[in-house]
This record gives structure tokens, sequence and C-alpha cells, in this order.
């Protein structure tokens, strides 16, 4: 039990079509493209890997969201959509914060440094192109992973408490876990909106 502990990581997670919009265009614009790009090149199975990782993320939480328990409104009437506490493999999301490392200093990286294997070349001359595009993928996967990976505060953690403590029921907030949702959600807006998204880790 203590070596599955060690292995996941429980979070409080707001999977909404915003999310899913910047799992799409991560997935379909940024890693599939890598995969198929460099898929055989040595030493950069990072990059199929990670793809592998998150698909199995993603699946991971559209299962939360269709487990719920849903969460409502102090007067009931309306859902906070996609709240919900999820279990995630820290092996996938360590993999994709590699991965991000990765892309972000192939974008910095200089035209002319040594490029043995030809994946740096074969990279930029496939997904990361135009420059503007490149920095908007792997900006979008930062956001991802900020959205999945927030970091705690005392709003995550009267919300995650509202739901574990539900027992699996649908959750109706009280007025103050309301004004922690509302905060948190604003939160979530800045995340997705930022200009400077590789940012994220400021938060």
């Amino acid at each position: 039990m203590e070596q599955q502990e060690q292995r996941t990581s429980v979070r409080l997670v707001v999977v909404d079509p915003d999310l899913d919009a910047q799992c799409d265009r991560v997935e379909e614009h940024l890693l599939v493209p890598l995969a198929e790009s460099v898929g055989g090149a040595s030493g950069h199975a990072l990059f199929t890997d990670g793809l592998v990782a998150f698909r199995r993320v993603r699946a991971t939480l559209a299962e939360a969201v269709a487990r719920g328990p849903k969460v409502r409104s102090p007067n009931g009437r309306w859902e906070h959509e996609g709240l919900r506490i999820v279990e995630l493999p820290t092996e996938d999301t360590d993999l994709l914060y590699a991965l991000l490392r990765e892309l972000s200093g192939l974008l910095v990286a200089p035209p002319d440094l040594p490029d043995p294997s030809g994946v740096m070349a074969t990279v930029r001359g496939t997904v990361l192109t135009p420059e503007k595009t490149a920095v908007g993928l792997v900006g979008a996967l930062a956001r991802v992973l900020s959205l999945v990976d927030l970091t705690p505060d005392a709003d995550t953690a009267a919300l995650f408490a509202a739901i574990d403590e539900g027992d699996g029921e649908d959750v109706r907030l009280s007025y103050g876990q309301d004004e922690a949702w509302q905060r948190l959600a604003h939160r979530l807006t800045m995340l997705l909106t930022e200009s400077a998204p590789l940012h994220r880790f400021l938060y």
C-alpha cells in the first residue's frame, strides 16, 4: 500500500471544456507529430513515452468526471462543472514535466548547436515551426500541467475536504466553500489566459 501511495498523487482538478480544448491542442498539434517524427531516434523515447503518458492522464481525468461526485453551489441549482478529486501517477506527470523542459530547451537552443542524432533538426523542421506556433504549443503543454498539478493553497484544501467528506455523494458547497471556488476559478482563468504561458511556474 505504501508503495502505491508513493507512485500516485491525489489532487484537485477542474476538468472543463477549457482544459479539454488545451489537451486537444497539445495532443493533436504537438505530441502526436513529435512522436511520429522522432519515434525511432535513439535516446528520444521521451517524445513517444510523453504521448502515452499524456493519453493516460486524459483517460484518468475523463474517468474522474464520469465517476463524480457532482459539486453544486450553496442553493443547489448550479453545478461547478468538472471539479473533481483525481489520482494521477506521479511517473506520468514527472515524465511530462521532463518533456516540457526538453521542448523549452529546444526553443532557445542556438541553431548551430551540435545535433549528432538529428533529433533537433527533425523537431524544428516539423512541429516547432514557425517560432510563434512553437511557443504557443509548448505553452499549451505548460498550461495543461499547471491545471492538473495546481499548487495547493487554502482554497484547494477547503474544496478538497468538501468533496472528500462527501464520501462519493453529490456535494453542496457552503457559502464559504463557494467563495473558495470563485477564487479558484479566477486563478484558473489566469492560468488559461496568461500571455506568457511558460511562466506557469510562478503559480
